[in-house]
């Protein structure tokens, strides 16, 4: 029991605008008080009741770093825990010790009062714990339905053990029905996007009948739509008496679904609120300790039409996502890509890195005719890429920090690797960009997502590039780190560097960008010259 705190009314207020909210009626509610809600029937999945999750003084570490330490909360039925934090306070460790996927150094954690230690995450979702990881792990040889019940398939076998997929199939759809998933339970998931695997994930999730839900960034990948489809379903298991926690970066999706929340900093548990009674910018300066300014974006400098262009595509056409698209982009200018999934930013993306070949029309880079055989080439070329999942595509997490920032163009000595060029390089690049680390030689898998976001982005410019595409650059990133990493990418700019921005983040677009495309199936709908004279509202009309 934490000393002085408060048990959470198990009723929560109606919501109200925060500018109403008072500061001064905040009072933060103990972690370690005991539930006062009994289980609910959940008949939709399958359960008797749900049940609370509570852990007091969790502490872990990886070699000298502490990534939790002294952390407490508790996760009752019928209500929807948010924690949150900036990259690296512990969130996710938290949460995959809860789930069973790490154990804890120490402390206590109990399931109804009962003692609670699972040995993995198998073991958890037998007790009806299961969460929803962050990091995309759908195996991509699968179809829809085989991921979703990937270590149950058995359940499904008949008198010959043959796999009756009629039923596995049906059984696939209605959860997918559920989360508003409009996904052919049949398909190659080689072929989807991110957002369609994340909602198979959480789909799998669910296909476990859980008491406890467990979701660490799960909307991350996902496009407004999505998003919305989501926060219902979160709502919606909370209205069964479902035990939720919720980890994300975006404070309204937050202060949407969540009842109370949890806020970490640097691993240390700092209190737990009603969402109803504590201002969003008071959540802000309690996760980074200190005043966040009043805009997260840069000054964005007055337009120069005289700046030479950079690059240019006419009548671009790649597959059949994108037909006959033209645009160009000047030295120090941000262009913004705006979109819908599949409306053709990432097929335009692929093309100028050269992984995918044209249909039709031509691309010039700096005034000479631009066709990349391969990716290697469109970086030798000095065009670089940040992919939108960094765990798959932008980096490689068993590496180093040194090996990933300079493995796009290594320096050699002859015909042997410059190790001291590589290691100045690598040191360069950590200070300039603001990586946390204790060595250039530290895993990347030591590092918070926003860090490992910098890493990718350090890779980028460390080819010393004179166009970078941006797809989602701050995708499952914090408010912090996004705030670096604009002021990193405005200040690349200002140097001449021509950027190129695709992003289903739209305050985002609005805020970085100097023009605005809009994309839909394929096409450009319309032309925003001043960017910071667009709406959100503008802009989800031409996008519809």
């Amino acid at each position: 029991m934490i000393s002085g705190s408060t048990p959470a009314s198990t009723t929560r207020t109606p919501s109200r605008p925060f500018s109403r909210c008072s500061i001064a009626t905040e009072r933060p509610i103990g972690p370690a008080c005991n539930p006062t809600v009994a289980g609910r029937l959940c008949l939709a999945f399958g359960r008797s009741r749900f049940m609370t999750l509570a852990a007091s003084d969790l502490r872990k570490s990886y070699g000298q770093t502490r990534a939790v330490d002294g952390v407490s909360v508790v996760l009752r039925p019928g209500m929807v825990h948010a924690i949150v934090g900036e990259n690296g306070a512990g969130k996710s460790t938290t949460l995959r010790m809860l789930a069973g996927a790490e154990p804890p150094d120490s402390g206590v954690m109990t399931l109804d009062e009962a003692s609670y230690a699972p040995p993995s995450v198998v073991g958890a979702a037998a007790l009806g714990v299961s969460l929803v990881y962050q990091e995309i792990t759908i195996n991509r040889s699968l179809t829809v339905a085989e991921n979703i019940f990937i270590d149950r398939l058995r359940q499904f076998a008949g008198p010959l053990g043959f796999i009756d997929r009629r039923r596995m199939e049906a059984a696939a759809r209605a959860i997918l029905e559920r989360i508003g998933a409009q996904i052919p339970v049949s398909a190659d998931t080689g072929r989807l996007n991110l957002g369609e695997l994340k909602c198979i994930e959480i789909a799998r999730a669910l296909s476990t009948n859980p008491k406890i839900l467990l979701l660490d960034e799960s909307t991350a990948y996902l496009d407004h739509r999505e998003v919305q489809a989501v926060l219902r379903v979160i709502s919606e298991l909370k209205g069964q008496g479902m035990t939720v926690a919720f980890v994300s970066h975006h404070l309204d999706e937050v202060l949407a679904v969540a009842d109370e929340l949890t806020i970490l900093k640097d691993g240390q548990y700092v209190g737990t609120y009603r969402t109803t009674e504590i201002e969003p910018n008071e959540i802000h300066r309690r996760m980074v300790g200190r005043e966040l300014a009043r805009s997260i974006y840069p000054p964005r400098p007055p337009g120069d039409p005289s700046k030479p262009v950079v690059f240019e595509a006419c009548e671009v056409a790649v597959g059949r996502e994108l037909g006959g698209v033209s645009l160009n982009v000047r030295a120090g200018e941000i262009l913004g890509l705006a979109g819908l999934k599949g409306a053709g930013a990432e097929a335009l993306f692929a093309a100028i890195c050269g992984d995918l070949p044209l249909r039709g029309g031509s691309m010039t880079l700096a005034g000479s005719l631009y066709a990349p055989s391969s990716p290697t080439s469109a970086w030798g070329q000095g065009v670089a890429y940040l992919p939108g999942d960094r765990h798959n595509e932008g980096l490689i997490a068993d590496f180093s920090i040194l090996d990933n920032l300079v493995m796009a163009r290594p320096p050699h000595h002859g015909p042997f690797f410059d190790r001291a060029a590589a290691t100045a390089i690598a040191g360069d690049l950590i200070v300039q960009i603001g990586i946390k680390t204790q060595s250039v030689d530290s895993s990347c898998r030591s590092l918070s997502g926003g860090n490992l976001q910098k890493v990718v982005i350090g890779k980028c410019l460390a080819v010393q590039p004179r166009l970078l595409l941006l797809n989602n650059p701050t995708r499952g990133v914090d408010i912090g780190a996004r705030t670096e990493i604009y002021r990193i990418v405005r200040q690349k700019a200002a140097q001449g560097l021509a950027v190129i921005l695709s992003s289903e983040d739209m305050p985002e677009l609005i805020g970085m960008s100097d023009r605005l495309l809009v994309l839909r199936q394929g096409q450009i709908t319309h032309r925003i010259e001043t960017a910071a004279d667009a709406t959100e509202h503008d802009i989800i009309g031409h996008m519809a």
